[in-house]
């Protein structure tokens, strides 16, 4: 079963240009080139993190966030829109706290304890 938000050890079944696919049991898991570590082969079998891009695709990095799922972190806001806050998590993609999530507005610069969870309405 795979775990979004979390490390998955994910068999590697082909290689393209840019990057490499995973298995994901259902569908295949991208990790885009810069993520995969030299010497990497098909059938190989690599600890990754997954989470989704903003496309609502998943895909895997070898990069370890500061914080997975179900853990605490004290994380720096990067930028805001109308809808809520991204804070830097140490992965590519940054982690959107809506407004309604936060006790309080959070500001840009300022770092804030956040626990990680994965809203079931969105996923």
């Amino acid at each position: 079963m795979l775990l979004l938000g979390e490390m998955n050890r994910l068999k590697v079944l082909k290689e393209v240009e840019f990057g490499l696919y995973l298995d994901g049991e259902i569908d295949e898991i991208l990790i885009p080139k810069r993520y995969v570590p030299n010497g990497t082969k098909v059938g190989d079998i690599l600890d990754v993190f997954l989470y989704r891009d903003s496309e609502d695709r998943l895909i895997a990095t070898t990069e370890i966030p500061k914080a997975m799922v179900g853990e605490f972190a004290f994380l720096e806001v990067k930028d805001t829109n109308r809808y809520g806050v991204f804070l830097d998590w140490g992965i590519p993609k940054d982690l959107f706290v809506p407004f309604q999530e936060q006790n309080g507005r959070m500001a840009i610069g300022k770092k804030y304890v956040v626990k990680l969870y994965i809203d079931q309405e969105t996923n």
